[in-house]
């Protein structure tokens, strides 16, 4: 479980204009009308649902951002919604609200991946500190994201000798010895070399490691060998 960020200074006008996106999930139109318009006032875009079935099928993971889910919902509950979200590729972080809150709901919420769970009736600037840190925290992880993403297109481009060089490069191997472990003469190995670094965008070995490694961290990927992370997905 996060530790809820209730300590930090009062919440104060966002800065991310219109990158990120405030998602409200909940039944009651008076709450989410609320809501709407106390996050509005520090400039954050907004969208509500009364339906979570209309926000799953319109939820855009692949933009930066936070989910405010209600637990008691008739069509489909906090828990189930949360449930379903967890097949997407990233997820954004999601806080809990519910009138009829109880501990086994608020395990439940954060073994699915809630990030915090407010009990209504809501502190509104508690909620609304609360938003902000973890749209913050998801901005952030959306540009990593986007870095890894980027990384395996690049892996994808290379051919199967270039991703052998690869790991060689990645295992602190020079020219001389990934040429012997790969059974071609050294002048072939300098070229495959020149052009993973140029696929890649990198001039160094430094530069190599730095990048797959970082991405692959921040993405939640284990540190493998990138030749079987470009195989396998």
């Amino acid at each position: 479980m996060h530790a809820p960020p209730h300590s930090r200074s009062p919440a104060k006008r966002s800065t991310l204009g219109s990158e990120a996106t405030v998602y409200i999930v909940d039944d009651d139109d008076f709450m989410g009308d609320v809501l709407k318009l106390l996050l509005e006032t520090v400039g954050l875009q907004v969208q509500v649902y009364a339906s979570p079935l209309a926000f799953i099928e319109e939820y855009e993971p692949d933009r930066p951002g936070c989910i405010v889910l209600d637990l008691r919902m008739p069509e489909l509950n906090g828990i189930e919604t949360l449930a379903r979200l967890q097949g997407q590729a990233r997820t954004m972080p999601v806080i809990m609200i519910s009138g009829y809150g109880c501990l086994s709901s608020v395990v439940r919420a954060m073994k699915l991946g809630a990030v915090e769970f407010f009990e209504k009736p809501l502190d509104k600037e508690l909620l609304l500190e609360s938003v902000q840190y973890w749209i913050q925290r998801d901005v952030k992880a959306h540009a990593l994201w986007q870095r890894y993403q980027v990384m395996r297109a690049r892996l994808a481009k290379l051919s199967e000798r270039e991703r052998q060089v690869l790991d060689c490069v990645l295992n602190g191997m020079p020219n001389k010895a990934t040429a012997r472990h790969l059974g071609v003469g050294p002048k072939a190995i300098e070229t495959y070399r020149a052009n993973l670094m140029r696929k890649m965008g990198v001039r160094t070995a430094v530069g190599l490691a730095v990048l797959v490694a970082g991405c692959l961290a921040s993405a939640g990927q284990p540190l493998m060998c990138p030749t079987c992370l470009c195989r396998t997905r």
